[in-house]
């Protein structure tokens, strides 16, 4: 499938920035998919490539990735990791009525994979776990293009370790015992800004 060369008047579309974002992939990797025949675009009459939704919704289906979310109330992909059970149910039973589709996650390392293949845009990540501990994972995802822009809310029981969890590349912060009223209003704003830097982006591609 090539590119063709005009839009088709009243479909629904995206740029190639917001394609990108969705795949947790750089702009480049999404225009060689594009020229590879893989994914079907158009250009615009100012030259901008333009894809149809529903052909991006039709190669997230033959990839094996999540549709991409329609409407104004569209649910914001979150990642809880905590190595405690009990903090886990409590924030899971804490968001589950709010506009998330929730994941969760025991350690780094699984949340690394989770990372991958649920594709998350807001992570609540725990400082202190067996294994990888969320300190480095969060160095890990802050390093790579395709996850930099994840927003972290970085959770500890011991202030000191803020600061860290900030160094790290943590957006926010708050501390144990959580603070349910602190949790939703962090992540109300991570959740806001995130969306502020879509709609900013979407102006490019």
């Amino acid at each position: 499938m090539q590119e063709v060369k005009r839009a088709s008047a009243g479909r629904a579309h995206l740029t190639t920035r917001q394609a990108a974002g969705h795949c947790r992939v750089s702009i480049p990797t999404l225009r060689r998919w594009i020229r590879a025949g893989d994914l079907g675009a158009y250009l615009t009459p100012g030259g901008h490539r333009r894809i149809d939704l529903d052909e991006f919704q039709r190669f997230l289906a033959a990839q094996g990735r999540p549709p991409y979310p329609l409407g104004a109330g569209a649910r914001t992909r979150l990642l809880v990791v905590d190595d405690e059970p009990l903090i886990v149910a409590m924030l899971v039973d804490l968001l589950s009525d709010g506009p998330f589709t929730i994941e969760t996650a025991t350690d780094g390392y699984e949340a690394l994979v989770k990372v991958g293949t649920f594709r998350p845009s807001v992570i609540i990540l725990d400082a202190v776990m067996p294994g990888l501990d969320g300190i480095e994972a969060c160095r890990c995802l802050r390093r790579l293009p395709e996850t930099r822009d994840i927003r972290i809310l970085g959770v500890t029981g011991h202030p000191s370790v803020v600061p860290v969890l900030r160094g790290a590349g943590a957006d926010a912060c708050v501390t144990k015992p959580l603070d349910p009223d602190a949790v939703a209003r962090e992540l109300d704003r991570l959740v806001t800004s995130t969306r502020v830097s879509h709609s900013l982006a979407e102006r490019e591609g």
